[in-house]
């Protein structure tokens, strides 16, 4: 029996941050991700999550919120986001210049790919601790251009 969706997928996720101008800028510089300026008059007045957009499709809501630290679980587990083979290694190749941090605050290097056999992932936090991922599903391109 198949039953018609009523959910055409994820709208947003929602992260805390400290600070939401640090926040889009350092989103904005890792992942390319930017304001969606539709949503901008939330920012503008406070009254709402700075959105963040990479497409129309996906959004990141970013709350301010004093107490999103380091350390301490107050927005998802991880975030993962996908990326093609190119991404994937043009990301790896900018890791010296991004100056990213595991959730253990040590520095993250290309030796800290992780292989899952079909996909490849590095994970990373934010400047407030929320714990990140980028991954590729290219895995067979991935592989020649990693070895």
């Amino acid at each position: 029996m198949t039953r018609e969706s009523t959910v055409s997928g994820v709208d947003h996720v929602e992260l805390f941050v400290t600070d939401w101008d640090d926040a889009a800028s350092w989103y904005e510089r890792v992942l390319g991700i930017t304001p969606d300026a539709s949503f901008e008059e939330w920012w503008a007045t406070g009254s709402g999550p700075l959105m963040l957009s990479v497409d129309d499709a996906t959004k990141l809501a970013l709350f301010e919120r004093e107490s999103a630290v380091r350390g301490h679980e107050v927005s998802p587990t991880r975030i993962a986001f996908r990326t093609d083979a190119d991404g994937f290694v043009s990301f790896l190749d900018r890791l010296d210049t991004l100056e990213l941090t595991g959730h253990d605050g040590d520095p993250v290097t290309p030796d800290d790919v992780v292989d899952h056999e079909l996909s490849y992932s590095v994970y990373f936090t934010d400047p407030d601790g929320n714990l990140l991922e980028l991954t590729t599903n290219d895995y067979d391109e991935a592989t020649s251009r990693l070895n």
